[in-house]
């Protein structure tokens, strides 16, 4: 994935910046950087790091493994993001993963745990729909919950942290497969959860309308 064209492209009212930080080991990977700008000055560490492939014959389609930051800091204020800049910066990271592709976002975090990943970590611990967690919506922003597999037992040491890993479909028969499975499993979720008071499942539920509201908006397609 060309990463360097998402340089200078706003999300709302920031200023995508993009770094290579070098490339890995293996052929073919390589470690980006996304900071954001705003009226010049530049946030202090990247909003999303990770290491990218790009695709390659199959089926080894082409991925972004990272680690997400909300807030950010500027000149060392934390900065807490609007969800509108989040969803629009997840939007453009989306269009460059392909059909196939995937994206990784942590939730282990090795002591840089904000709340976004804990938040995200004790909903999934609660039984709560990987995509109806904070970080599951980002997925969703990127159009890549289709679906999610959350690794909270990394399958060896080559996985990395504990993530969400959220798939973009390889086509439209795919995609409505997924999401047929994914309302089912949201509607079980609505149905176990009716009536609590507990705050993890009601901001899940939140999520819920939010997901209805943006897929009306957009159109279900704008997933693919």
């Amino acid at each position: 994935m060309r990463w360097e064209t998402l340089d200078g492209v706003m999300a709302g009212d920031y200023r995508i910046r993009v770094r290579e930080e070098g490339r890995s080991v293996t052929a073919g990977q390589r470690y980006v950087a996304f900071y954001l700008e705003r009226e010049g000055l530049l946030s202090e560490r990247p909003i999303l790091r990770g290491l990218s492939a790009g695709p390659r014959p199959q089926p080894i389609p082409g991925w972004l493994d990272g680690f997400f930051q909300n807030p950010v800091r500027f000149q060392g204020v934390p900065v807490a993001l609007p969800e509108r800049v989040v969803r629009a910066f997840f939007r453009r990271i989306g269009e460059l993963i392909p059909p196939g592709g995937w994206l990784g976002l942590a939730y282990e975090t090795f002591g840089e745990s904000q709340p976004i990943h804990r938040e995200t970590e004790q909903a999934l611990r609660l039984g709560i729909p990987p995509i109806l967690t904070p970080l599951g919506m980002c997925l969703f922003y990127a159009g890549c919950a289709f679906p999610i597999r959350d690794w909270s037992i990394a399958e060896g040491w080559r996985e990395g942290p504990r993530k969400l890993q959220g798939f973009k479909p390889r086509d439209r028969e795919r995609y409505l497969d997924v999401v047929d499975a994914l309302w089912e499993e949201i509607r079980a979720f609505l149905r176990r959860t009716e009536g609590t008071s507990r705050p993890e499942f009601a901001a899940a539920r939140r999520r819920v309308e939010d997901l209805l509201s943006l897929w009306s908006s957009r159109g279900a397609d704008e997933a693919l």
